[in-house]
């Protein structure tokens, strides 16, 4: 089978939702020196309570997460929670 041409991207992951890759190992070409970059992110500072420390430690423990990661969920859910 030939991987069709697609007219957008979102045609191309509708198309790859429907159908097997598997079917189509003939027309894939092996990449060479493949790098995924991650965007560069910046560190900011807070400066926060140690009763407010405490209870972010408490709470990211109980979802199994380091207290900065938890601290990042947090932020980034509650800025897209208002950019609607």
């Amino acid at each position: 089978m030939k991987v069709p041409k697609f007219k957008s991207l979102k045609e191309e992951r509708e198309f790859w939702d429907t159908h097997d890759s598997t079917d189509y190992l003939d027309d894939f070409e092996v990449a060479k020196d493949v790098v995924f970059v991650r965007p560069k992110k910046e560190v900011i500072s807070l400066r926060l309570d140690p009763t407010i420390i405490k209870k972010l430690k408490e709470l990211a423990d109980r979802e199994g997460l380091l207290p900065t990661t938890y601290a990042r969920m947090l932020i980034i859910k509650g800025i897209r929670d208002r950019a609607v």
